[in-house]
């Protein structure tokens, strides 16, 4: 059984790297609220069509392809001196080599995957915990494109990457937890952010979550 950071990481159905043959996993249970559309299989809205799935995965893939492309195309060189200037305004951020120690420690952490030239910013209560969370967890199929139809400026959610795509964490320990996220997220181009919503806690429901949905142009 490999170790990340210090940690045990798990194969399981999804691989511990990001792959095309796995990223898309097809189910036809609802994990979003119904929509006032024709694309149930129940009135009920808990399953969807299996035209709804057909089309789901046909537009999961090609957004993942471009995302891949769009990834290819970055300036890796370019992505590392953000992360150096990142570091460098921010000191209070730690490099991390063994996430045990970690464990239940609250504050901001940063996920960098060098081989895309993406970074992710999150904040928790958690740290050790919310990373091996974003390891594990597979987002829902329904869930793949944001919002649900975006095919060409969905930006790929930093769930469906796997643990061995992460390459570099970096740790600022602290109990002001939420408050500066977005701070630390608007101080890399969006273009290596891979962020798919704004920072901050969401108060305001679904309309809120609308107005903190980031997008990226994929047809460059």
């Amino acid at each position: 059984m490999p170790y990340h950071f210090g940690v045990k990481v798990l194969e399981g159905k999804r691989g511990l790297k990001l792959t095309r043959e796995k990223y898309a996993v097809v189910s036809n249970k609802n994990s979003l609220v119904r929509f006032s559309r024709d694309i149930y299989a129940d009135e009920a809205g808990k399953f969807y069509t299996d035209e709804w799935c057909e089309n789901q995965l046909k537009d999961s893939l090609k957004n993942y392809d471009l995302n891949m492309e769009y990834f290819s195309l970055l300036d890796h060189s370019k992505f590392c001196e953000a992360i150096e200037a990142f570091l460098k305004r921010n000191k209070q951020f730690t490099e991390v080599y063994d996430l045990n120690l970690y464990e239940g420690k609250p504050g901001y952490y940063l996920l960098v995957l060098d081989e895309y030239s993406q970074v992710y910013v999150g904040t928790t209560n958690n740290i050790k915990k919310r990373i091996r969370k974003h390891w594990s967890h597979s987002i829902p199929f329904d869930r793949l494109l944001f919002p649900m139809g975006n095919v060409e400026s969905s930006i790929l959610s930093i769930d469906s990457f796997r643990s061995l795509d992460t390459t570099r964490i970096f740790a600022y320990e602290t109990k002001q937890t939420f408050d500066s996220e977005n701070k630390f997220i608007n101080q890399f181009p969006t273009e290596f952010v891979s962020n798919r919503m704004a920072g901050g806690k969401i108060t305001g429901g679904l309309p809120q979550a609308i107005t903190m949905m980031k997008k990226r142009n994929l047809k460059r």
